[in-house]
């Protein structure tokens, strides 16, 4: 149906003045956004072609390439688009950055946009300061599906240049499996090594996957008095 056969109280922009953005469907939303059809697809057609094709968090990292790849989504369309999303991205992660990372809870929900839709491994850094504030966030792209490698260099480099106070790791398995391989613990230790001998604290590493996370603090696993060559028998003792 074409907007122009509504009543006007049924129309889309209408319906937002008088009940507010709540209250109206996805397709409505989108359609306000993307203002007009085509000769031969109506604004609602386009709107409910692209949302059977992404979810609606599966927009805020969609491309110029493939937005216009839509009929009826043309350069115009598509750069108003982009920016839409890329505010109401924005404006999400400025209001989690003001908190602390004080827990393991308030990590994966600062983190989650970078990881849930992955599918590959990757690596994020966070640096945060005395307040567990976060100052900087780094991530690293892995080639490999099913393994990652801590980028030591580059973390320590960008620690010392921030004087960042401290450090979380995090780190996704899109297999959906949160628990923590041997490999992923003698990489965080020795990386914990590192950065204290730099007067850094490795406060935490998560594994995550889009449902859940495994956190190596909250199991003991960075206990300061867990030494590294005490690795072997910490290992048999949670069973690896």
């Amino acid at each position: 149906m074409n907007i122009k056969d509504l009543q006007n109280k049924d129309r889309p922009r209408e319906r937002l003045m008088s009940i507010g953005p709540r209250a109206l469907s996805d397709v409505e939303l989108l359609s306000i956004l993307i203002g007009s059809g085509t000769k031969d697809r109506t604004v609602f057609d386009i709107a409910s072609n692209i949302l059977q094709i992404y979810t609606l968090p599966q927009l805020k990292d969609i491309t110029y390439t493939k937005l216009i790849e839509f009929k009826g989504i043309n350069q115009a369309k598509a750069c108003q688009l982009l920016s839409c999303f890329e505010l109401a991205r924005r404006g999400s992660q400025k209001e989690v950055d003001k908190k602390s990372l004080e827990t393991a809870e308030a990590i994966y929900k600062y983190i989650y946009d970078e990881i849930y839709l992955q599918s590959t491994e990757i690596i994020i850094a966070i640096l945060v300061d005395c307040k567990l504030k976060p100052i900087k966030k780094i991530v690293d792209h892995s080639s490999d599906s099913f393994q990652i490698i801590i980028p030591v260099k580059k973390i320590v480099s960008e620690a010392l240049a921030g004087q960042a106070y401290g450090l979380i790791l995090v780190h996704n398995h899109p297999s959906g499996e949160v628990t923590a391989s041997k490999a992923d613990i003698t990489a965080t230790l020795q990386l914990k090594q590192i950065l204290y001998s730099l007067d850094i604290l490795l406060l935490e590493h998560l594994v995550v996957c889009p449902t859940a996370y495994y956190s190596m603090a909250s199991h003991g696993l960075l206990s300061s008095s867990l030494e590294y060559n005490e690795l072997g028998d910490f290992l048999e003792k949670i069973n690896y």
